[in-house]
């Protein structure tokens, strides 16, 4: 297996999530110390306005809290324990801010900034990429209405577009294609996946992949031409790359 014929990277997905609890700093600097290529990691607005990053809609799974991550201002928010129910080794680990998040972020790195906040909140969100000088780097997933609004606020910030990804449709390819989304990031065809592919890369899209622990998926996504696989066990991904001689990330 020629090292050249293979691209495909790791995205860590809300962080090195397998050994650290998921979107907290400490699961965010393990990835980036293993030489994660992309960071993925999903953002939320408080009930004051404040943008923090955590995947659910509430509070629950995550920490040893109850509600809805909206209704709850950021003081609550960050007087909750996000990080004892994956070790106690992490406890008292909080709920970061996004602000928090980007600071981490390293030159070279993918930023994969998930949003699961409203098309009011968006030009909030570019600013604090803009703020971090992460403009180059970092790019929203996010549905249609958000990704108008970036395009509105920040025509160079590049966009994944989720509009559709789950639904039962054949044609999200085609469509994310006609939107002049920059990535796509696509959820089963594995039957078909090299196809796919080819026909995203001759249009200028970026592929990722949502998202798999399956070291037989993992190789079928790397012969492909998948150019980043989200997963939650980074250090299998990066094992499983290195039988195609494709290294992790330089850190540094």
């Amino acid at each position: 297996m020629p090292s050249s014929s293979y691209n495909t990277r790791a995205c860590a997905h809300r962080g090195d999530s397998y050994c650290a609890p998921e979107n907290t700093l400490p699961a965010f600097e393990l990835a980036l110390a293993k030489g994660a290529a992309q960071v993925e990691f999903d953002v939320r607005a408080t009930r004051d306005g404040e943008l923090v990053v955590i995947h659910d809609r509430t509070v629950d799974r995550t920490t040893d809290g109850t509600g809805e991550v909206s209704a709850l201002t950021l003081s609550e928010l960050r007087s909750l324990d996000a990080g004892a129910w994956k070790d106690p080794h992490y406890a008292g680990t909080r709920i970061p801010l996004l602000a928090e998040v980007l600071s981490l972020m390293r030159p070279g790195v993918l930023v994969n900034c998930q949003l699961y906040v409203g098309p009011e909140h968006v030009e909030q969100v570019i600013g604090r990429i803009r703020a971090h000088g992460l403009l180059g780097q970092a790019f929203l997933a996010c549905g249609a209405a958000q990704m108008t609004e970036a395009r509105r606020v920040e025509p160079r910030l590049r966009v994944c577009n989720l509009e559709g990804q789950r639904g039962p449709d054949s044609d999200y390819p085609q469509r994310v294609i006609a939107s002049g989304a920059q990535f796509i990031q696509l959820c089963g065809w594995a039957d078909c996946m090299a196809d796919v592919v080819k026909e995203l890369h001759d249009h200028g899209i970026t592929v990722n992949f949502f998202g798999t622990e399956d070291p037989v998926l993992m190789r079928r996504l790397i012969e492909a031409g998948v150019d980043y696989v989200l997963t939650d066990h980074l250090d299998l991904m990066h094992a499983v790359m290195q039988e195609y001689g494709i290294a992790p990330t330089p850190v540094g």
